[in-house]
């Protein structure tokens, strides 16, 4: 089984990690966990254990469309440090820090959900791109 992980915040564009779970609830995938986490930190690596696959889904703030989403490998998040979280110890640092204590699952991945430049404000979600992405990853 899958374990998908949406990463947030309660405040603005955070939600996005959020409100992707919610969508795909609604998809009914097989085989697949969904949780919502808000600003894990390294209690991140608490969900890790034990799974061979973990897909993680976050904000990130690229120079993609807002609402757009893009798919990255475990070995990309290093160029992310910083992109993906507005709060403390954010994916990309937990993943580099799980990947120093040889604590990452065999395959992980985060779907990163382009923020847009206003923080403060929602994009609206390409929902269809999402599913697409989740059900490649299955």
């Amino acid at each position: 089984m899958i374990r998908v992980i949406g990463v947030g915040s309660p405040f603005g564009a955070d939600r996005l990690g959020w409100l992707a779970i919610d969508y795909l609830e609604s998809r009914s995938l097989p085989d697949c966990e969904l949780i919502k986490l808000d600003r894990p930190g390294p209690a991140l690596l608490d969900y890790f254990r034990g799974k061979a696959q973990v897909v993680l889904i976050d904000a990130v703030r690229l120079a993609d469309s807002p609402g757009g989403v893009a798919l990255f490998q475990a070995a990309e998040l290093e160029r992310l440090k910083g992109l993906t979280s507005s709060h403390g110890l954010g994916v990309a640092e937990a993943v580099g820090l799980a990947a120093q204590l040889g604590e990452l699952p065999e395959r992980l991945c985060l779907i990163g959900i382009q923020a847009g430049e206003d923080l403060s404000q929602i994009p609206p979600l390409d929902a269809p791109a999402l599913e697409t992405l989740v059900r490649r990853l299955l």
